[in-house]
């Protein structure tokens, strides 16, 4: 999900899933921080904000997670 959608916080902050938007754990600077700051092509090239909670998505458990690293 992370590698393909970005969440949108009520306020605008932009997260890189759901679960870190739960979490409080935004895109990462530099990266745009807004929906106000949106890029496309930036936030394509992002390195994605990791954390214990992620390994739910890599083992296939996660919230819409389409499938698990192999």
């Amino acid at each position: 999900m992370c590698r393909t959608l970005i969440s949108v916080g009520w306020d605008g902050r932009l997260y890189d899933c759901d679960f870190n938007q739960m979490m409080d754990i935004p895109v990462a600077p530099p990266y745009p921080q807004t929906i106000d700051t949106f890029d496309y092509q930036t936030l394509a090239q992002r390195h994605i904000v990791t954390d214990q909670h992620c390994y739910g998505c890599t083992a296939g458990c996660g919230s819409s997670c389409g499938g698990t690293l192999t």
